[in-house]
């Protein structure tokens, strides 16, 4: 984003070089609607926050971007509170990592959020992205799906538990069983029917592939012809 003028806005104190930790940290950048700036400044004022609001100058829709540094269990309340002043999803918001934040102010804004909320909880939006990122595009997944069924047949013929378990470490299905579990928690209806869809292929594509494999296995009799599967010991654990 363009921007000229640039202001400062928040509670003053005498500076003191407080470090904070970057791990609980996060930088959030809201794009402002024409009409929205009073509406925005005036929120972040009441819930005591420190921002600094730099002026859009791209020519769009848009009237400003607010850059507010925030503890991680603060992104949330704050969004929400954005939200119910008009600040919806129409907007861009973009929430980042910071490195490092020096200030008394934000060390007692901090404080003030770890005794009201837990220390450990992250905004909606970056539990949705994380989610998301765990989805694969299919042609990968495809192809990682049926390498760890056809290695996890080749080791219950071998009756190798050591490499049944390594098919289970390249099978992508945790993924999306993420994914369906994160949408069902925050309601993301989108997000849930694409973690069953990947889900329900993987078993699909998984099935097909080891009755192949199995199938070539015995045609090229890489096995002996009249061996009894459900002899092997390590068919009946799995």
């Amino acid at each position: 984003m363009r921007g000229e003028s640039h202001e400062w806005r928040g509670p003053s104190a005498e500076y003191l070089p407080v470090v904070v930790d970057s791990w609980d940290v996060r930088l959030v950048q809201i794009t402002i609607p024409a009409g929205k700036r009073q509406t925005v400044t005036d929120t972040l004022d009441d819930e005591e926050v420190d921002y600094v609001l730099t002026d859009e100058t791209s020519g769009r829709e848009y009237a400003a971007v607010a850059y507010v540094p925030l503890p991680t269990n603060a992104v949330e309340p704050v969004l929400d509170t954005l939200r119910t002043a008009g600040i919806d999803e129409s907007t861009y918001t973009i929430v980042l990592d910071a490195e490092t934040i020096v200030s008394e102010d934000f060390d007692e804004l901090e404080e003030r959020y770890t005794e009201a909320k837990s220390n450990e909880r992250i905004a909606r939006e970056e539990l949705e992205t994380s989610a998301e990122d765990l989805l694969m595009p299919m042609r990968p997944y495809l192809i990682m799906t049926v390498v760890s069924a056809v290695i996890a047949t080749a080791g219950l013929l071998l009756d190798s538990p050591a490499v049944v378990v390594g098919s289970m470490v390249i099978a992508p299905l945790i993924g999306p069983a993420m994914a369906a579990s994160v949408g069902t928690v925050i309601v993301d209806h989108e997000l849930f029917a694409e973690g069953v869809k990947f889900q329900v292929i993987g078993v699909v594509v998984s099935v097909l592939a080891a009755a192949v494999f199995a199938w070539v296995t015995k045609t090229v009799q890489l096995i002996p012809p009249f061996t009894d599967v459900t002899a092997i010991p390590e068919v009946p654990y799995r």
